[in-house]
């Protein structure tokens, strides 16, 4: 099982396309929402099959930030914010092509010192409710590079 296991580590590392992936952009405002875009973006290219490596003959990605923004959607008796609905699109460019996505999840603020936790776990559940559909179209990208 684990000379399987390597092997396809092996084979993988030999015919995968060094992709270097720069700077996140267009959202200063939040150092986490870079953090975790930046963390999800380099789990698609590294599942994809590309290997992140900054050589001179690598291919670059750059990633923007389109929009981020957090829109209010409940209130309480007392007319404080509980609820916003969190957005984020952004697109990365790679060799000239421009993939784009984004969505966009509730959150709710509970009463009590939470602080920034709620709002990260909306970043967290965005990133994950639109990976699979950044992975397929990173996919789509690597294919049609092939061809």
């Amino acid at each position: 099982m684990w000379f399987l296991v390597i092997h396809a580590l092996i084979v993988g590392l030999s015919f995968g396309q060094k992709l270097c992936l720069e700077e996140v952009k267009g959202v200063r405002e939040d150092p986490y929402v870079e953090y975790s875009l930046r963390k999800t973006v380099e789990k698609a290219f590294l599942e994809s099959g590309y290997l992140l490596s900054c050589e001179e003959k690598s291919l670059r990605a750059v990633v923007r930030v389109i929009h981020f923004g957090e829109v209010p959607i409940a209130y309480t008796p007392k007319q404080r914010i509980s609820s916003y609905n969190l957005t984020l699109r952004f697109e990365i460019k790679i060799n000239g092509r421009i993939l784009i996505a984004g969505g966009s999840v509730p959150y709710s603020i509970p009463f009590g010192g939470y602080g920034d936790i709620p709002r990260r776990k909306a970043v967290d559940d965005l990133l994950d409710k639109i990976y699979l559909d950044l992975l397929r179209e990173i996919r789509r990208l690597k294919n049609a590079d092939k061809s």
